[in-house]
């Protein structure tokens, strides 16, 4: 987890895309260095978030200000959903609640 404790430590948080594609957040803490280490450490970041044969996802109905939307993403606690919606939308007021069990992609 080498890789995902740099991002921690620098208060950045990464999810694997579709496409060996990555999104890290919040965008306004990514320095120029930071952009050019998660580039040079790609590979080892999606290692690291996407366990072989891996295709569970956990659906959460997130209220930013009032207004409900869908959040899907790995399998989390309410603590986990919760202070990730917090840190992608710092400035919206955040309610979560569970919306769906689990969710197999084919």
């Amino acid at each position: 987890m080498a890789a995902l404790d740099y991002l921690r430590n620098h208060g950045l948080h990464a999810d694997p895309l579709p496409g060996e594609r990555l999104y890290v957040w919040p965008s306004e803490r990514i320095t120029d260095d930071i952009r050019v280490w998660i580039k040079s450490h790609k590979a080892a970041l999606l290692r690291e978030l996407v366990p072989a044969n891996d295709n569970r996802r956990m659906a959460w109905r997130v209220f930013r200000d009032g207004i409900p939307m869908t959040m899907l993403g790995k399998i989390m606690t309410y603590e986990e959903a919760l202070a990730s919606a917090k840190a992608r939308w710092p400035h919206n007021s955040i309610v979560v609640e569970e919306y769906a069990q689990r969710i197999t992609r084919a």
